[in-house]
């Protein structure tokens, strides 16, 4: 009798303890978007679950909502690291239809025509990007059919969401619902290389655009530790702007660089891998942008095991 009084007693204490505590704390993973430089979140992740860290809640944009979507979807880093080795991005950026599958006109045609012009009303357009991205779109369709019913992103093994730009507009666009890799696309679609993605009647492209770094969105959904991957370009200098395709960028980042300085201070660990000396669209580098993604990661690996350290302590007391 004197033993089950003291059990109850315990329990009663123990009981009490843990409704004093706060609830477990719940992390939020920002990515930045940021072209092939995106691969760096790769070599994060490994770093985050090498680490012990448990992530509650995904943000990206652009590349990180590519990483993101996937990882939310199920997938871990290393699995992740050997689809993207394996991916061919020449055929990705390209629309690739293996020539093995086009009849004698459509191969015809492919020597014939280089380039080919929309054409309006008989008068000749310009493309809406390099791309349509249905490649881009069957490539991960097939990757996340394993989370093809959910139409409610936080209902993702990892919840999760996204940021888009209205083309027509200039308002940025909050993805957390739908048809997951068409919102992924839509997230990444760069002006000029991807054509915009219609959702629900609204003409989207890259997110980077308006909102690169998902971090207020994030924070809203009640997430109490930030970890935010900066992948976006630093403004550059004439000697730097040689194409089409640094420019766009720097326009992109004119208004970004400015709020991402703002975002700095409201993430908790902030990491921004060395990829100054590649490009967004450095795809064939992959594997040493994947690294540099590692390497900034482990110079803050003391505060990543120290939160997941926290999370596991938190844990235990309300199981």
């Amino acid at each position: 009798m004197k033993k089950l009084a003291l059990l109850i007693a315990l329990f009663t204490l123990l009981n009490a303890t843990a409704q004093d505590q706060k609830p477990p704390l719940k992390v939020g993973l920002v990515l930045s978007g940021g072209g092939a430089k995106g691969f760096a979140h790769i070599g994060v992740l490994k770093v985050l679950e090498e680490a012990g860290v448990e992530i509650s809640y995904i943000g990206g944009t652009s590349m990180g909502a590519i990483v993101g979507g996937l990882y939310a979807s199920g997938y871990n880093a290393t699995q992740i690291d050997s689809i993207f080795k394996a991916t061919d991005f020449n055929e990705l950026l390209s629309d690739f239809v293996p020539r093995s599958s086009k009849n004698f006109y459509g191969k015809r045609n492919d020597e014939i025509y280089a380039v080919s012009l929309p054409f309006n009303k008989f008068h000749i357009g310009i493309p809406t990007g390099w791309s349509k991205g249905l490649y881009n779109y069957n490539l991960l369709a097939k990757l996340t059919h394993n989370v093809r019913h959910v139409r409610d992103f936080r209902k993702l093994p990892i919840p999760f969401l996204c940021m888009a730009s209205d083309i027509e507009t200039g308002e940025e666009v909050l993805l957390e619902s739908g048809y997951l890799p068409q919102a992924m696309i839509a997230s990444a679609a760069f002006p000029s290389l991807f054509s915009p993605v219609e959702i629900d009647g609204r003409l989207l492209v890259d997110g980077g655009v308006t909102n690169n770094y998902p971090i207020d969105e994030i924070k809203e959904r009640g997430a109490d530790i930030i970890i935010g991957v900066d992948v976006q370009d630093d403004l550059k200098d004439r000697k730097s702007l040689k194409d089409a395709t640094h420019i766009l960028v720097q326009i992109s980042n004119l208004q970004m660089i400015d709020r991402m300085r703002a975002n700095i201070e409201k993430t908790d660990i902030y990491i921004k891998p060395d990829i100054t000396n590649f490009g967004v669209i450095s795809f064939d580098e992959g594997r040493q942008i994947i690294k540099k993604g590692e390497e900034a990661a482990r110079k803050v690996l003391d505060q990543l095991e120290a939160i997941s350290g926290e999370i596991n302590t938190s844990a235990r007391i309300f199981q």
